[in-house]
């Protein structure tokens, strides 16, 4: 019965590792971002994943043009960068879906404002 419980929670264990270390978000993506009444456009973002959870990488579009930083896990990342178009910082927190695309929140100094989807720039 041991044996049983054991290889149970190995297996758990390891398919858990596997679905947290098989999403990657790196890449050229274009997001379609929605800001309600504020209106809508595309973004350009590339984003690299890196060691401990941390990412970088740039975004082009309407909000900015410059660097970005942020953070990975699982199927989950979020990144920030200033909009000198807004004078705020935007931090976009989304999650890879099992299409491979993604989509999320658009947050302007810690509010909601719209959201986005994306796909990967072939």
């Amino acid at each position: 019965m041991r044996i049983i419980i054991r290889n149970a929670v190995l297996l758990f264990a390891f398919s858990l590792f596997a679905q947290l270390a098989s999403a990657d978000v790196s890449g050229n993506w274009i997001f379609a971002v929605s800001l309600g009444e504020a209106g809508s456009g595309n973004a350009e973002i590339t984003m690299a994943q890196e060691a401990e959870g941390k990412m970088s990488g740039s975004y082009s579009g309407q909000l900015a043009n410059g660097p970005i930083a942020g953070t990975h896990e699982g199927n989950n990342f979020e990144f920030t960068f200033t909009s000198g178009a807004l004078g705020a910082d935007i931090t976009y927190r989304g999650e890879l879906e099992d299409d491979g695309t993604v989509k999320g929140s658009v947050i302007v100094q810690g509010q909601t404002m719209g959201s986005f989807t994306g796909k990967k720039n072939m």
